[in-house]
This record gives structure tokens, C-alpha cells and sequence, in this order.
């Protein structure tokens, strides 16, 4: 097993139980923007599914980590992860309220991510069933170097708040893009630890990079020809101007800086964003802050919240106890 320095900047700390409420959130929440809103909404659509297989692949390797500080952050990383999924499967029950069916979408999308994320072949022997374990973890820490840097761009760029984005639908994805940033780290370590093969990882970059690329651009196709209330297609000259306005990442730096910067040999996620942003934002963010709020009410009466079913005093107990 190859000896690695960890850097533990960039692993989670705790999972933040929030919530949202769409009853006012437009179809188009980029205002006369129905572009952008749906290359945007393309992020719930894979998401869910693929956050799924990123909880999987992990837990699978965690019986191969003896690092009890990096164990202790797969925990959290776990939470985070089924809290995201479940986030951005709620705005796809409001697509369908809103006439957009994405289950044909999907059901695709969980057939692809099953035969590359899914469980080895049975006929697989242990050598190799352990190689795909690997690729796993390799194709999930490329996965999670996108998510982590777009995480970074959501919060730093300002174009989405100009152009009068629906407020509940911005703090979701910044919400979801801190958390992202602050457990950027988490999977790269992961494999690192248990195999730190540069190949392996290499390979992964350049064989997943121009599939999340293709499934994000076939998603934003089928986004806009299935909106009933347009009539306009996808078109690159329409990337290139919200990109221009920072209402979406520039098509070259998804495609090119982002895989490039990745595939150096010394890469570590740790400097591609900033912990402390990510931090800053879930201080203010207005769904973190109510989660905080419910978790103070509950811990402090002791009951549960029956309304929803859950209980927000696990919030406080999860962040006492990886602390």
C-alpha cells in the first residue's frame, strides 16, 4: 500500500440537513433565460444518480483504509453525498409539476452508470474484482474534480445573481457547491490510500471527462426540447454568451483546464478551491442557517420534527460527533 501525505483540508466535517421549498421557483429561475436554466438544471439530473454510485464505490473501500483520520471523514462525506441526492431529486418531482418529464433521461442515465459504477462481473476473479474496485474509485475522484471545481465557480462567480436567478434555487446550488468544495478532497485521498495508481487515474480522467461532458450537453437537449413553453433548440453561440455573461462555466474550461489541471502528475484537489469560501457561504446561506435553527429548537426540546419525519437533532449530534 503506497505511502501517502494526506492533506486533510478538504475532507467534510458534518452533513447540513436542509430543505427548500419550490412553490415559487418559475420553470425558466434564470429570468428569460431558458438556456441557462437548463444547462443548469442538467446538475439534477445527474446528480442524483451518480451521487449514488459515489456513496457505493466508497464504502466498498473504506474496509481498505487504515487511516483512522481519513476513515473518520467517509462518515460525513456519506451523509453530504445521500443529502445532495435527495436535494436535487425534489426539483426533479417540481420538473414534472412543471410539464417535464425526465425519467426517460434518467432511466438511461442509471443503465450507463450501473455497467461502469455498478459491481464487477461475476465471472470476475478477485485480482480483477479488486482492479474494478480501483477504476471505480479513479472514475468517482475525476468525477468529484469536476463537481468540486464547478462548486468553486458557483461561488464565486456573480453573473447567476445579476442575471435575478430565483433566490431558493441559487442557495441550492451553492449550498450543494460548498459542500462539494469543502469535502473536495475526500475520494482523491481515498484512492490514494488504497491505490495511487497514476494510470489508472489518469485514464479515468480521460475516459470520464468526455462522458460527463456528453450526458451534461445531451441533457440540456433534452431539457429544452421537452419545455413546453419554448420552441428554440440547443446551440453552442448560446453557451458561448451565458458563458460570457458568467452565467455558466465557458465551454473550454469545462472541456480542457478542467480535465488538464487534473491530469498533472503531482495534482491534489486541495488547491483548486478554497475551504474557507466554501465555510464562509454555509454561514450565510439562508437554507443552512434554518438548519441550524431547527437543530437548535430540536435538540433543545427533544422530540422530533413529526411533521417531516425526521429528526433535525441528528444534525447536532453528526457535527458533535465527527468533531
Amino acid at each position: 500500500m503506497p505511502e501517502v501525505q494526506l492533506h486533510h483540508d478538504g475532507h467534510p466535517k458534518y452533513r447540513r440537513m436542509v430543505r427548500f421549498d419550490w412553490s415559487n421557483t418559475p420553470l425558466h429561475w434564470v429570468p428569460d433565460d431558458p438556456f441557462a436554466t437548463h444547462m443548469m438544471n442538467v446538475l439534477h439530473l445527474l446528480l442524483p444518480e451518480g451521487e449514488r454510485h459515489f456513496i457505493k464505490a466508497v464504502l466498498e473501500a473504506s474496509s481498505l483504509v487504515d487511516d483512522p483520520e481519513l476513515e473518520a471523514a467517509i462518515k460525513p462525506f456519506i451523509q453530504q453525498e445521500s443529502w445532495h441526492a435527495w436535494a436535487h431529486q425534489v426539483v426533479l418531482d417540481h420538473l414534472a409539476e412543471q410539464g417535464i418529464d425526465t425519467k426517460p433521461y434518467t432511466e438511461r442515465l442509471r443503465e450507463m452508470l450501473s455497467a461502469t459504477l455498478g459491481d464487477p462481473p461475476k465471472f470476475f476473479p478477485p485480482g480483477l474484482q479488486r482492479w474494478w474496485l480501483y477504476r471505480r474509485l479513479a472514475d468517482v475522484a475525476a468525477l468529484e474534480h469536476f463537481t468540486a471545481m464547478l462548486g468553486q465557480w458557483v461561488l464565486q462567480n456573480r453573473g447567476l445573481d445579476y442575471a435575478g436567478t430565483d433566490p431558493m434555487m441559487l442557495d441550492l446550488l451553492r449550498w450543494h457547491a460548498a459542500e462539494e468544495v469543502e469535502h473536495r478532497s475526500l475520494v482523491f485521498d481515498v484512492y490514494q490510500h488504497v491505490c495511487g495508481s497514476y494510470l489508472i487515474r489518469a485514464i479515468s480522467m480521460l475516459t470520464t471527462a468526455p462522458l460527463f461532458i456528453g450526458w451534461w450537453i445531451a441533457g440540456a437537449r433534452y431539457l429544452m426540447a421537452h419545455d413546453p413553453t419554448i420552441d428554440t433548440k440547443w446551440r453552442w453561440r448560446d453557451w458561448l454568451r451565458a458563458a460570457r455573461q458568467y452565467r455558466l462555466p465557458g465551454p473550454w474550461w469545462l472541456m480542457v483546464t478542467m480535465p488538464a489541471r487534473y491530469l498533472r502528475f503531482d495534482h491534489h484537489p486541495g488547491p483548486e478551491a478554497s475551504t474557507e469560501m466554501a465555510i464562509e457561504y454555509l454561514e450565510y446561506s439562508p437554507v443552512a442557517k434554518a438548519a441550524r435553527e431547527r437543530a437548535r429548537t430540536q435538540a433543545t426540546s427533544g422530540g422530533p420534527d413529526k411533521t417531516r419525519g425526521r429528526s433535525d437533532s441528528i444534525e447536532g449530534a453528526e457535527r458533535a460527533e465527527v468533531r
